[in-house]
């Protein structure tokens, strides 16, 4: 018996990585950009490595005007701490034409809601999923609530 429920977790557990991979797959760009939202929100790296494309590039001015561009990769290693963000997040507009989208997210933080960033986000349908290839965002100081 122990020997067949030893069968039975291995050919579950080397299944698995396969059934992932499918579910990696993103069919609408709101499901791409959901992913990106809940990597950032809860320091979860792998999410942008799903949600973006390997060549995409991520460029913003920061809180203290200080422009940042990055790869994918970098991107990933700097959102992969663990780190929830109490931020409100919505996507405000997403136009989508035939096999490319534009989707733009707005981050709210801080105790008065003074703080945010307008990502501005460009995804690309590629005849198997959906995934951002560019990401553009702005720090914006907002008027406390």
């Amino acid at each position: 018996m122990t020997k067949l429920l030893f069968i039975l977790t291995s050919c579950i557990l080397l299944t698995f990585p396969a059934l992932k991979a499918s579910a990696d797959q993103f069919n609408t760009p709101q499901e791409a950009v959901g992913t990106y939202v809940t990597g950032v929100t809860l320091g979860v790296g792998r999410n942008i490595e799903m949600a973006f494309q390997k060549t995409a590039t991520i460029q913003y001015f920061d809180e203290r005007g200080q422009y940042q561009i990055f790869g994918r990769d970098q991107f990933m290693q700097r959102v992969d701490t663990g780190n929830k963000w109490a931020a409100k997040v919505e996507i405000t507009n997403l136009l989508i034409t035939g096999n490319v989208a534009n989707a733009t997210v707005e981050f709210t933080w801080g105790k008065e809601k003074q703080h945010g960033y307008v990502d501005y986000i460009n995804l690309i349908f590629d005849g198997q999923q959906w995934q951002i290839t560019s990401k553009v965002a702005q720090y914006i100081l907002r008027k406390p609530n």
